[in-house]
């Protein structure tokens, strides 16, 4: 018979709420965990590309909202067109090398002022001192002066009217630009060269003094010293401003009809562009480039092979920037263009085809088409397998893409249901960013994602090390505030709580209960961390703390429009049980009677459960006659949805019973539980509980070989190799503390103390158990210390001094940590229990004051007079008054 208040689900195992704070179910659908880990976890783990990004890892539909954005693989622009940009700029720079031959730069003349006096002979005296100035200044390497110096000229129509001094400018402003590049100011050359550009075009002035290849070499300086400022300004970030010399040089190389290294900078620009998230302009350029390429050409077929792998990147480029505008078709008819391209002038095998096919699946898992992302993706990895590239050690993509090629398998295998397949996926990333440089944010990562799925799972043993290892990992990344540490710390408290270790998950519960005010665009909503910090309480006896925990919750929850009903109606179950545990009888009932009204759960597993809480919640308040209607509702129905409760109706039936002296009709509900569970090997634990329940009911008959046959049975099919886990360890501690009432009952004194020291070995157990101080562990201790008084009954007062003085110090310390709990209306039974058995311990030791003290302390607390303890406390009383008058006389 379970603890009154305690709840029970679709198949009778206790924990409030339903499966504890890390069941798989994941009935709140939650955003980080679900309840528990549950399915929202999940689909954090692996969440496709979206429309702030072109990755797996970022596609997170509401069905799946979850743990979320937890530790998304983000990639930017600068990731996603850099990992095929970046591998053509040296390209880039390669053909400007090209386009620029090897004299642009004219030997300094030994003597500078004398080349000037030769060149300016026959000039007039104001543009001889000019440029005579302007060579000095050189010569000092004050290259802006000098080039300042030439202003007064240039501006002056009259004077450049002649051929001769424009001839003579053109010269000087080259030296001038020739010196400044060499001395890497840039700027100045730049200037210098533009000036010898606008005389040739601007003014278009008639000056072939060499066939044009001064012209020529004003371009060819010009590109490459915009070339060196774009550079500069893109290492400092300054994207427009580099934008600004890029479009300079596209149009001096679309000047000089140089097509591919003009198409080149295009795709630059539109790199640029992407790095500032102005993806319209990005695809613009590249739709530019895109025309360029195909000037004069007819069809692909008759394309230069030196173009088509600008073209590929391109398409590949255009279809990224459609994603982030979340122009799907535009997309994906981009990679139908680029892939068939690709493969016949690449093959299949190569690196740009298989890159495309991976952006492409990824682009599939976020417009929902996950068995086509799947089919596209496999692509890949049969590609892989195939390849003569990776057979000889090398990668056939770079790490961006085929991470990005695990993380679109595992989300399309998880969003197609088949969460083994999406961990196989993700077991093989967290294998290989192993190799990845620089990798602990991605390897931090990849854990909590594989430990949410492992955890969803039920593989909690093997979640936890990862979910902890990245939380650790985690710690030195991130500041407090993070939100990334925050999903950590949820989900080790999650498994951890899953796992028996109330310890660590109190420690992680708190952490996040003290930062989530805290911390903005929460991964993980306040609802479920209250709901789950709330149960974690439950479950460890902190009852005021888990009303606080739930109320906090369902006030939250009434003000969010987007929380499920589902979610609405299990933290009101969780307050109602809870309400109950205290002993607030009215306001628990209030509550399930909310529970029940509630559209949402008419007829679900939800309902029935709520109807099985309330009964034992009537139960416990004495109403007999109305615990039977409510259970007899249960056993009655036909839902499908009733039939996990009716094992456990019968079992409280059969207990109320035996409570009514009808033992016949106690054994009769009994068996009729036994037969419902027997049908399904999923029902141990409820068996178990039915076969407890019947042995007590011999055990009251008088007949103990049968309560302990039956008692032994139960534990030897617990004791079986594949029964595992903190549900059967507990189990298993119950049948032994059953087994010792009964060898109490039958008085054998000396088995019944053996069995309660196994009993409150494995419920001490920090791991599997309730670890020391839960209230179940110190009514035990208590239990075990009565039964060492009792075996002091009879002994010499020598003999028995030890025994009992061994049992007060148990008392005593079993009273002073219930008093630590810092919830005495709860545990108010179980203190004044405690109280009396030691104040029969001061009478024994003739200690007639203690004993009227706690006496004292006893009747101040409120004991329901039908309760056994009334009796005894009156034994108490009797016993302490004849002490007193014994030392008066």
């Amino acid at each position: 018979h379970p603890l009154p208040g305690s709840r029970y689900d679709a198949k009778g195992r206790g924990g409030v709420g339903g499966v504890g704070a890390a069941g798989a179910a994941g009935t709140a659908g939650a955003v980080g965990a679900g309840v528990g880990i549950g399915v929202g976890m999940a689909a954090a783990a692996t969440a496709p590309v979206a429309t702030n990004a072109v990755t797996a890892a970022e596609a997170t539909p509401a069905a799946l909202a979850g743990f979320g954005h937890l530790g998304k693989v983000t990639h930017k622009i600068h990731k996603g067109i850099g990992k095929f940009t970046n591998d053509f700029i040296d390209t880039v720079d390669a053909a400007f090398d090209g386009v620029i031959d090897g004299d642009l730069f004219h030997p300094r003349a030994n003597n500078i002022a004398s080349a000037v006096r030769s060149s300016l002979k026959g000039s007039e005296n104001s543009e001889v001192n000019a440029f005579g100035l302007s060579m000095v200044h050189l010569e000092r390497e004050n290259h802006r002066t000098a080039l300042n110096q030439l202003d007064e000229v240039q501006s002056s129509a009259a004077l450049m009217a002649d051929p001769n001094v424009r001839s003579q400018m053109v010269e000087h402003l080259m030296r001038i630009g020739d010196a400044a590049f060499e001395a890497q100011k840039f700027a100045v050359a730049t200037d210098a060269y533009e000036k010898i550009f606008s005389i040739y075009y601007e003014e278009q002035k008639d000056i072939d003094v060499d066939g044009g290849r001064t012209l020529q070499l004003a371009i060819k300086g010009c590109i490459r010293c915009h070339k060196k400022l774009a550079l500069e300004e893109e290492r400092k970030d300054e994207y427009l401003k580099a934008i600004h010399h890029r479009n300079r040089i596209y149009q001096l190389l679309h000047t000089n009809k140089r097509t591919i290294p003009a198409c080149q900078q295009l795709i630059m620009i539109a790199f640029l562009h992407g790095q500032l998230e102005q993806y319209k302009e990005s695809a613009d350029v590249l739709s530019d480039a895109i025309r360029r390429l195909f000037q004069g050409v007819q069809s692909f077929d008759l394309m230069p092979k030196d173009r088509i792998s600008l073209l590929i990147r391109c398409y590949h480029m255009r279809a990224i920037c459609y994603a982030k505008q979340q122009l799907w078709n535009k997309a994906f008819e981009q990679y139908d263009e680029a892939l068939p391209l690709i493969a016949r002038e690449e093959g299949m095998n190569s690196r740009d085809y298989n890159s495309a096919l991976i952006h492409k699946s990824a682009l599939l898992v976020t417009t929902g088409d996950y068995a086509t992302a799947l089919t596209t993706v496999n692509q890949y990895f049969k590609n892989v397998k195939d390849s003569l590239t990776v057979r000889q050690g090398l990668q056939l993509v770079d790490d961006g893409d085929h991470i990005m090629a695990l993380d679109t398998l595992a989300a399309a295998h998880l969003k197609l249901g088949n969460v083994d397949k999406a961990i196989e996926a993700f077991e093989k990333k967290l294998a290989f960013v192993e190799n990845v440089p620089k990798n602990d944010e991605l390897k931090s990562a990849t854990m909590h994602k594989l430990g949410c799925l492992l955890a969803y799972k039920k593989r909690h043993a093997e979640a936890l090390p990862l979910l902890t290892g990245a939380l650790e990992k985690r710690k030195y990344l991130y500041d407090t505030k993070s939100k990334f540490l925050f999903e950590s710390s949820w989900a080790v408290a999650a498994t951890s709580h899953s796992l028996g270790n109330s310890a660590t998950a109190l420690k992680e519960y708190g952490s996040l209960l003290e930062k989530i005010n805290k911390i903005d665009d929460l991964p993980v909503d306040s609802v479920v961390i209250h709901n789950s910090a709330g149960k974690l309480f439950f479950d460890d006896g902190k009852i005021e703390k888990a009303i606080k925990a739930f109320k906090e919750a369902l006030k939250s929850s009434e003000s969010s429009r987007n929380m499920s009903s589902s979610l609405k109606a299990d933290i009101r179950l969780n307050l109602a049980n809870s309400l109950s545990a205290k002993g607030d009888i009215v306001a628990s009932l209030k509550m399930y009677d909310e529970v029940l009204a509630m559209d949402s759960i008419q007829g679900t597993k939800e309902y029935y459960l709520t109807l099985y809480n309330q009964s034992l919640t009537v139960l416990k308040d004495g109403d007999l006659e109305e615990t039977k209607l409510l259970l007899g509702e249960i056993i009655a129905s036909r839902s499908k949805s009733a039939k996990g409760f009716k094992g456990n109706a019968y079992i409280t039936l059969g207990n109320i019973a035996l409570s009514e002296g009808n033992t016949n009709d106690a054994l009769q509900h009994f068996e009729s539980a036994l037969k419902i569970f027997s049908n399904d090997p999923e029902e141990l634990a409820s068996g178990t509980q039915a076969k407890k329940s019947m042995a007590m009911t011999y055990s009251s008959l008088g007949l103990y070989d049968d309560a302990i046959s039956t008692l032994e049975e139960a534990v030897e099919k617990l004791s079986q190799p594949n029964v595992e886990g903190k549900t059967f360890h507990l189990l298993k501690a119950d049948l032994w503390s059953s087994m010792s009432r009964v060898h109490q009952q039958r008085g054998d004194i000396a088995a019944a103390k053996n069995f309660s020291k196994l009993a409150l070995q494995n419920y001490k157990d920090s791991a599997l158990g309730y670890g020391e101080n839960h209230p179940i562990t110190l009514r035990n201790t208590s239990n075990l210390a009565v039964i060492l008084l009792r075996e002091a009954e009879g002994l010499p007062k020598d003999k028995s001094k030890p025994i009992i003085d061994a049992a007060k110090f148990e008392m005593e310390g079993a009273l002073q940590k219930f008093i630590a709990l810092n919830d005495m209306w709860t545990y108010r039974l179980d203190v004044a229990s405690l109280k009396t058995n030691l104040g029969f311990v001061a009478v024994w030791q003739g200690k007639p004051k203690k004993a009227r003290k706690l006496l004292r302390q006893i009747q101040e607390i409120e004991v329901p007079e039908t309760h056994p303890l009334v009796g005894r406390i009156g034994i108490l009383e009797q016993r302490v008054e004849k002490l007193e008058k014994s030392k008066s006389k």
